[in-house]
């Protein structure tokens, strides 16, 4: 169970505070049952209530500091494999944000931008659906990362590239 005031991640939602746990009085919901009562970090008067008891959901606590540091060191080394058929890869990439899995992310946004840096390369321009999965996984991501390591959500993306560039 979860703590008032601890930082977890609700699904694609992204990062939230946890600020009330308890029944909650809304009509028609069940005086009986427990539920967290979740604030959105990043997006100001948003609400999520989610029971207690909820095992459909992915309600998980965030990265510790030493653990967001240790993902960003393993995803100098990632190498994700291109799903080449559309409709997998945009299946994968749903899977992938519902769940919220912080190496999933990393690996799906190394490998939109690798794809974007071909396409550029060969003169196109980078899709829309890339573009749309890349930015929602960053906002997942660097929401968790920059909450966990006490930095800003807009600070997350050069404080990677300036460990990446310390690893190698």
């Amino acid at each position: 169970m979860f703590e008032i005031g601890e930082y977890v991640v609700y699904g694609n939602k992204g990062v939230c505070k946890v600020s009330k746990i308890g029944p909650i009085d809304i009509p028609g919901m069940s005086k009986e049952r427990q539920y967290y009562t979740l604030s959105q970090v990043y997006t100001r008067g948003s609400t999520i209530f989610t029971p207690v008891d909820n095992d459909k959901g992915v309600l998980r606590r965030i990265l510790t500091p030493e653990e967001a540091k240790e993902l960003i060191d393993e995803a100098a080394d990632m190498n994700p494999v291109w799903i080449q058929n559309d409709k997998e890869r945009e299946q994968k990439f749903t899977e992938t944000l519902r769940s919220a899995d912080t190496r999933s992310l990393f690996e799906m946004i190394i490998a939109l931008y690798h794809r974007k840096e071909r396409r550029l390369a060969d003169g196109k321009k980078a899709t829309s659906t890339d573009e749309r999965y890349f930015h929602a996984a960053e906002d997942i991501l660097y929401g968790e990362l920059g909450v966990s390591l006490g930095i800003g959500k807009d600070e997350v993306k050069d404080f990677i590239i300036k460990e990446f560039e310390t690893v190698r």
